[in-house]
């Protein structure tokens, strides 16, 4: 019997001069991103953050230069947990099944919660995470991320 194994990568879109070219999808997705008062980001189809809106830069504990970084969204900074009682940090495995991560890989909206840790604090949020598209093209462009506080700040 022969087995198949599908593995979806998560696609990135050609460089530009500097390397990180942003695909003009998104340009209208990162205006209203950046202008929000929900917390929220976006992400490119290759996990670059492309923006974050003033409160999602507060609750998740980003300065104000990671939108010119645009470091991968597993690579920000950010101390992701598990949800025991030891908020030992998660591994490799739970870390794709996180909906901004995971929205990219199955094309699909995606909803989780996520524990982080932030200034010693541990957080937990109710994340949704929507694909992007930019037709003729199937695959997603990127995702949009909402993030909602659970619990006291």
């Amino acid at each position: 019997m022969t087995q198949l194994e599908l593995v979806i990568p998560l696609r990135a879109t050609a460089p530009g001069p500097d390397g990180r070219r942003l695909d003009p999808a998104l340009a209208t997705w990162r205006t209203a991103v950046t202008a929000s008062a929900d917390a929220c980001l976006l992400l490119a189809a290759d996990t670059r953050i492309v923006a974050v809106s003033r409160a999602a830069r507060h609750v998740l504990g980003f300065g104000a230069d990671v939108e010119t970084a645009m470091p991968r969204f597993l690579d920000a900074g950010i101390r992701f947990l598990d949800f025991t009682a030891g908020a030992h940090p998660l591994v490799d495995s739970e870390l794709a099944r996180l909906a901004p991560v995971q929205t990219l890989q199955t094309d699909a909206l995606e909803r989780s919660l996520m524990r982080i840790e932030h200034r010693g604090v541990h957080r937990t949020f109710d994340v949704t995470a929507s694909p992007l598209h930019a037709p003729p093209r199937l695959d997603a462009v990127g995702s949009l991320t909402f993030l909602t506080p659970m619990g006291p700040a």
